[in-house]
């Protein structure tokens, strides 16, 4: 057996955890409700390993849609909502927009 060296990388998130997350998007701005991760600075930092479930919300007046990590919404109409699976399983600082033409949602994985 190998020897464990110190100073290693940052646990992760107990396995089997799933945090549900809402995201309401308008024309202009994203707002993540209910997200343990929030930050000071509006931007989520979720450990490596985090599965998060999205509850995606369309308060906005056109449609759109989000992938996130190839987790896609379809096309959400306005006051429609719809839910996406994301495994957040590296580390680093992602820029993801509902398309066409959304506002940013940055998130960060630590």
């Amino acid at each position: 057996m190998g020897s464990m060296a110190s100073g290693g990388a940052r646990a992760t998130t107990q396995p089997g955890t799933l945090y549900v997350v809402r995201l309401v998007i308008t024309d202009h701005a994203v707002a993540f409700r209910g997200d343990k991760f929030m930050t000071r600075s509006s931007i989520p930092h979720y450990p490596r390993g985090a599965d998060v479930r999205y509850d995606v919300r369309n308060r906005g007046t056109r449609p759109f849609s989000l992938n996130i990590l190839g987790s896609t919404t379809g096309i959400v109409r306005p006051g429609k909502e719809r839910s996406i699976l994301v495994y957040w399983s590296t580390r680093g600082k992602f820029v993801f927009r509902p398309r066409p033409n959304g506002p940013a949602i940055r998130i960060w994985v630590v």
